[in-house]
């Protein structure tokens, strides 16, 4: 099933036998535990990457069963290879990437591509390096990893075979960028042997941060060559297989499980009629299209000068095919769309995407709803996104009102917990119609609902992507798991025509949009502040005050009295103290009858919520209904600050204990007029010395 991992390690046999390269499970080759050679004419002073060594590590990696067996000459810099080594000579170009020994077509023809744009090339390779003025064998690479830009540092000791570069080289001996680029690429991921086989979009991801799709040919829109001319006019890289045996050549010259590069499109105009073209380019820089529109081929000669294509006379591996030839010979494509940050377009050429990110989180018990199947119970917890859509597409052919977009679901840093025994979890994302009047979808609005869009199913991939084209208007994404409680960060972008716009959607605080909210609550089975005068008393003494322990004791009375101390768990110790600081502005440790009774009339309306939320008569309140519980309260927080509440105060099987429930209302009461008392302007900012602040967060 598309796709499939791309290595393009075998080539075509005797191509290049000069060059000594790979000759799988042959026996002339020892096994990858002998050492490999080293440096003849060691340069003294320079950078030695103790990371990533000259050595059988930085091939195979620590242990690694080998997929291959390569022997290395030595391992040396650039000036022991030639006279006069340059970084760049005349620019990055698609040129300079020529495969060597190694199979990682699938990441060299993404960098074909890549050479095509100058500012893509220039975040991957920061300039001002070089052999000349400040070099010390150290060159910097940058790649894009779950959402930002990680730089790697390597030497410049470089594989060699019998005096040449083992792996990828440039068609100019003296040019060293692009083979420093893969060793920076095989670092990242581990070691060379790491690049052997693989996906193209994972290349074009980790070299740009733009957003992978892939299709079958076959799928792909009907008019293919207008559809791959819009991809670059966005600027978009654009790479295309045939599966198959690896290295395998049909008739006219196209390998099978291997990776190209589709660098143009153009037009030309026959006698009768006009025919599509495709321009492709093969890594290797050799094996060439043999078939109609190839180099020198009689298609040509039915053009005149005038019409032919300015590309006609293309460099090694290029080549011109019709777009029907094109869907004839190559099966899967792979798509990395680029947005304006992404791209350098001086002459207005490009009208690449516009891209919004935003990361979040699904949280156990408070942002984990799970996929539509719970959408009974929690699917509505889980973080909503409104996506706005107002520039309608421009294509004059297409009669049709509608936006086209991407949304790309990334999970974050899985890849690495992975190797602590963390797999990937199964995700994905559902689009619905939204209400512009409305913050976000509600529980209620959910259970009404049908997705306009959903992706096909809940993926255990690092990323999934969604193409999507809609009429104007509003609408709502929502990334889920597969299941309920299943935690993890995300990374959601959303690529869309200029002038559309996407938004985290914060949870409606308004009680009345929640289904949850009571229309009355329940009768308060605690007796009144008044009527817990004389309790109060008899517990405080001469100062008519009750110390925290003296609380404690007066709480299990009136819970014992009014018949819940079996049902309601017990106030502590800790939950007394807090109890107290959070209305003891003198810091006597005390509370005086004036403070209880204002803290036990807030407690008894706590406790109505309380009993009417807990639905089932358990003594604790599900996580999922805090945040209905929290508005019939009279409190509107917003989703981060539910996850902190959470954390704090729920218990290890993610209910809220009465108490905790208590205390969490008590503090965030408190904060609230604090802050108000603060406030004196009204203008929802306050001034706080280091005093102040010290004095209200050590005693609350």
């Amino acid at each position: 099933m598309y796709p499939v991992p791309w290595s393009g390690g075998d080539r075509n046999p005797g191509f290049y036998n000069s060059r000594s390269v790979l000759l799988r499970n042959s026996a002339l080759y020892p096994s990858p535990g002998t050492a490999p050679g080293r440096d003849l004419r060691p340069v003294p002073g320079l950078f030695q990457d103790l990371q990533f060594p000259a050595g059988n590590t930085s091939l195979h990696g620590p242990g690694a069963a080998s997929q291959f067996n390569i022997v290395i000459s030595q391992w040396k810099r650039p000036q022991e290879i030639c006279a006069n080594p340059e970084f760049i000579v005349d620019g990055t170009t698609r040129t300079d990437i020529c495969q060597g020994a190694l199979g990682d077509c699938w990441f060299l023809s993404v960098i074909a591509c890549l050479s095509l744009n100058k500012r893509v090339m220039e975040q991957v390779i920061p300039p001002n390096q070089g052999f000349r003025k400040g070099y010390t064998g150290c060159f910097r690479f940058k790649f894009w990893q779950y959402g930002q830009w990680v730089e790697v540092m390597v030497d410049d000791r470089l594989p060699t075979i019998d005096g040449k570069l083992a792996f990828l080289y440039s068609k100019d001996n003296n040019e060293f960028w692009s083979p420093l680029l893969e060793k920076a690429y095989a670092k990242l991921k581990g070691c060379y042997e790491a690049l052997y086989i693989g996906y193209p979009l994972e290349a074009m991801v980790d070299l740009t941060g733009g957003a992978p799709e892939s299709f079958l040919v076959d799928e792909m829109p009907k008019d293919l060559w207008k559809f791959l001319k819009k991809l670059l006019e966005k600027g978009s890289i654009v790479c295309c297989a045939k599966p198959g045996p690896v290295g395998e050549l049909n008739e006219h010259g196209i390998v099978t499980g291997h990776a190209y590069s589709v660098t143009g499109v153009d037009q030309v105009q026959l006698q009768a009629s006009k025919v599509e073209l495709v321009r492709v380019r093969n890594p290797w820089g050799r094996v060439e299209w043999n078939g109609a529109w190839s180099d020198g081929s009689v298609e040509w000669g039915l053009l005149t000068d005038k019409l032919r294509p300015q590309a006609q006379h293309l460099e090694d591996g290029e080549f011109w095919m019709s777009v029907e030839d094109f869907k004839k010979n190559f099966a899967c494509v792979e798509i990395c769309h680029l947005s304006l940050d992404q791209l350098s377009s001086p002459d207005g050429k490009l009208k690449p995407w516009v891209q919004m990110v935003y990361e979040g989180r699904w949280v156990r018990g408070f942002s984990a709803g799970g996929n539509l199947l719970h959408k009974d119970k929690y699917y509505w917890m889980n973080p909503q996104f409104k996506l706005a859509l107002f520039e309608e597409d421009d294509d004059p052919d297409d009669p049709e009102v509608s936006c086209t977009f991407l949304v790309v679901l990334m999970q974050k840093n899985r890849r690495r917990m992975r190797l602590m025994g963390v797999n990937f979890l199964h995700m994905g994302f559902d689009i619905f119609k939204g209400d512009p009047t409305k913050a976000y979808l509600t529980f209620e609005d959910l259970q009404q609902a049908t997705p306009v869009l959903s992706t096909k199913e809940h993926k255990n991939s690092t990323e999934i992507m969604r193409r999507g084209c809609l009429p104007p208007g509003h609408y709502i994404i929502i990334p889920s798991t597969a299941n309920p409680n299943e935690e993890g960060e995300f990374l959601l972008r959303v690529f869309t025509e200029k002038g559309n716009s996407t938004v985290p959607a914060e949870r409606n605080t308004s009680p009345t949009d929640n289904p949850q909210v009571p229309s009355a609550l329940a009768p308060c089975p605690l007796p009144s502040a008044a009527e817990s005068k004389e309790l109060f008393d008899k517990f405080s003494g001469t100062d008519e005050a009750i110390s925290a322990l003296e609380l404690q004791k007066l709480l299990a009375e009136i819970l014992q009295e009014a018949g819940l101390d079996e049902k309601w768990d017990e106030f502590g110790l800790d939950a007394c103290k807090s109890l107290i600081s959070l209305t003891d502005s003198r810091g006597f440790g005390k509370m005086g009858f004036e403070g209880f009774s204002n803290l036990w009339s807030k407690i008894c309306r706590w406790s109505q919520v309380f009993i009417q939320f807990d639905k089932n008569g358990s003594g604790t309140m599900d996580s999922h209904e805090m945040f209905g519980a929290l508005q019939a309260a009279g409190f509107q927080v917003d989703d981060f600050l539910m996850q902190l509440i959470g954390l704090r105060y729920t218990d290890p099987d993610l209910t809220f204990s009465y108490v905790n429930f208590i205390c969490c209302l008590t503090r965030l009461d408190t904060m609230i007029r604090a802050f108000k008392i603060m406030d004196k302007f009204g203008t929802g900012v306050v001034n706080i010395n280091y005093k102040e602040w010290l004095q209200m967060t050590m005693y609350s």
